[in-house]
């Protein structure tokens, strides 16, 4: 895989292509904020970055969509995808070809036609990774790593921050998680791990369980076999116990199969009575709920009563007391004589007020009294029947509950059969797996020669698969990277050369190995060291995924390798002659020099893309620049395009 053109669309509908020539370098030089760095950040982001970097500036106000069109053996595969909304990290929405030969598509022909989840599988399957899992030793507790595509991305970028970093070699290095995650996937793509590595750990697996399935099943024969029939003695005592041999003979060994037999033939009885229709215990139970609540209902009745009788009972009494009140003055001897003052008992003409009054009241009290002697007899009538209605109910209660005691007596006891029962098919169950043991006989053999075949297959396995065998071959491997970045150090006259260089996979860096131990990046000094090193880390990378045909892209984009040499401040026409120190001029010329070399060397197998301030005046540079020098107007973002956006916006990001 490696890069044929890098499309932007800008929002007024034009396209501004960069193109790249495959399995050369290609160069794209110009000065300070010209989009030179923006190329990896746009690469990545259509390749399925989570987020996209590129800064902010010209370039997020005026395109709409970011593509590259990619080139295989045998075919070539464009991929847009959409820039983000206003205030979002990225957009799934992209659309993608497949052909031949593609043309690069017109900005109205782009549609949304699928997502970068889907571009990112594609691009694993193309590759020809296959499904492989990342294996995470016991004592530790991260999660394993489905690897893919996205994983083989920190050997193809070295962005600016990066190319020269003393602490850091790979693409994303210092990122959360991002280290863990090279350790445990470089091995895959060394070669370390083989392809089918995942199948054969699954298929270890399986004769694992199936060894241990059949030794389980010798133990469990043997064990049942016990010491002769000593173990069927022991069940047919059991047996005796719980009641399903009754005789108090002692089979012989001969005869003691056969009563096992007999035994385990044991059914339980009465077992359809479980199933008869209706249920007398919940019957009852549905009917003494109703007598209670039918009880409720009458004693509220009878209370309402009795509290209505006492009322009738204080009325009365209350009236009787106000009659014996006006009698005990004397009022009523007066009453019946016509023209008598019953107060001053002196004759007049005519009645008076107190008469009237008295005369009302008395007849008032005589009412009332008569309505409550027509009620009481009504009303004790009603607290009678009442009463009766609730003794009635408390004796149909009594014997409602009599009947469920009765009912649940007898469940004690089925349920006291049930249990017996259930122990009896239990002592049944390893009587008859004792009587399959013992019938068995010398089949036991026939296990034992399935787990002799499976040993050898587990045992070839297991060393194919240590751990221990997997670091090995991994160290190896460096060993023999190695020598490339020895031999290439030495070229570029790199400090500490003269000894064996190497990678050190678990600190993630270059290393020399001297005399007093090794030495680290960071303890290498100058910035020529940093770049140099990481230059022959990823050269020395790449020929080993192509000489050993590891599912890795073919391309490799570096970023500004000239920035120690090349301070952006100062740099103008990129030529050489900008640079003060002739040794820096001679250092960045045997650089370029050595990366077109080693590129020739590994001709048409690797692709490399170089973003810089140099401008080296030879036809060998000359040749390999890609598009138009970004200098002056000239840019990655065409003039026109942010003149015609909003006034004030931000500079360019370089």
């Amino acid at each position: 895989m490696q890069i044929k053109k890098i499309s932007l669309y800008g929002n007024n509908g034009e396209r501004r292509d960069v193109d790249f020539k495959a399995s050369q370098v290609n160069v794209i030089t110009g000065a300070s904020k010209k989009g030179k760095s923006s190329l990896i950040d746009i690469v990545e982001y259509c390749l399925g970055s989570s987020e996209c970097s590129v800064a902010e500036g010209h370039i997020k106000q005026t395109v709409k969509w970011y593509s590259v069109t990619l080139i295989f053996s045998d075919t070539e595969v464009f991929i847009a995808r959409k820039s983000p909304l206003q205030g979002e990290k990225s957009s799934s929405a992209c659309h993608m070809l497949v052909a031949g030969n593609i043309t690069t598509p017109k900005y109205l022909e782009l549609e949304v036609s699928t997502n970068i989840t889907s571009v990112v599988a594609f691009l694993t399957s193309k590759l020809g990774i296959p499904e492989q899992v990342t294996e995470v030793p016991n004592e530790q507790t991260r999660s394993s790593i489905k690897i893919g595509f996205k994983h083989s991305r920190y050997y193809l970028f070295q962005g600016q921050d990066e190319v020269a970093a003393k602490r850091i070699l790979f693409h994303r290095q210092s990122e959360p998680h991002i280290p863990q995650a090279i350790k445990d996937t470089l091995p895959y793509f060394m070669g370390a791990a083989k392809d089918d590595r995942l199948s054969e750990i699954e298929k270890l697996r399986a004769l694992k369980r199936d060894k241990v399935r059949l030794l389980k099943r010798i133990k469990e024969i043997v064990s049942l076999k016990g010491e002769g029939l000593q173990k069927g003695h022991d069940l047919l005592a059991e047996a005796q116990a719980v009641g399903l041999y009754e005789s108090k003979v002692i089979p012989t060994d001969t005869q003691l199969l056969d009563v096992l037999r007999n035994i385990s033939r044991w059914v339980p009885s009465n077992i359809e009575d479980n199933f008869l229709d209706g249920d007398p215990s919940y019957e009852l139970d549905m009917q003494y709920r109703q007598f209670s609540e039918q009880k409720k209902v009458i004693r509220s009745r009878l209370r309402a009563a009795n509290e209505y009788a006492g009322s009738i009972d204080g009325f009365e009494g209350e009236l009787s007391e106000q009659a014996l009140r006006l009698k005990s003055i004397g009022l009523f001897k007066n009453i019946s004589q016509e023209n008598v003052c019953s107060v001053c008992e002196r004759p007049h003409d005519e009645k008076s007020n107190a008469d009237k009054i008295i005369e009302a009241t008395i007849a008032q009290l005589d009412n009332k009294l008569e309505g409550v002697n027509r009620n009481k007899p009504r009303v004790t009538n009603y607290l009678q029947d009442l009463r009766a209605e609730d003794k009635n109910l408390a004796e149909s209660l009594k014997k409602t509950r009599s009947a469920l005691e009765v009912i649940q007596a007898q469940e004690v006891a089925s349920k006291t059969k049930a249990q017996l029962d259930a122990q009896r098919l239990r002592v049944i169950g390893r009587i008859s797996l004792y009587l399959e043991s013992v019938d068995l006989g010398e089949n036991i053999q026939p296990i034992q020669n399935s787990i002799d075949e499976l040993e050898p297959q587990i045992e070839e396995l297991e060393e194919k698969l240590d751990p221990e065998t997997l670091k090995e071959r991994l160290e190896s491997q460096l060993s023999l990277i190695g020598e490339d970045m020895t031999r290439w150090a030495r070229e570029l006259g790199l400090e500490h050369s003269e000894n064996p260089i190497r990678l050190d996979t678990t600190k993630l860096t270059v290393v020399a190995e001297t005399p007093s131990g090794r030495t680290p990046l960071y303890r290498i000094g100058s910035g020529e060291n940093w770049v140099g090193y990481h230059l022959v880390a990823y050269l020395a990378l790449a020929k080993w995924f192509i000489e050993q045909n590891r599912p890795v892209g073919r391309f490799i984009f570096f970023d500004q390798p000239t920035q120690v040499y090349f301070p952006s401040d100062n740099s103008n026409t990129g030529n050489l002659n900008e640079i003060e120190n002739d040794e820096d001029r001679e250092a960045v010329k045997r650089m370029f020099e050595w990366i077109f070399k080693v590129v020739e060397e590994l001709s048409p197998k690797l692709q490399v893309i170089i973003t810089d301030h140099a401008d080296i005046d030879e036809d060998w540079f000359q040749s390999s620049i890609a598009d138009t020098k970004w200098r002056g107007e000239n840019a990655l973002i065409p003039k026109h395009w942010y003149e015609q956006s909003e006034s004030n916006t931000p500079e360019l990001g370089d």
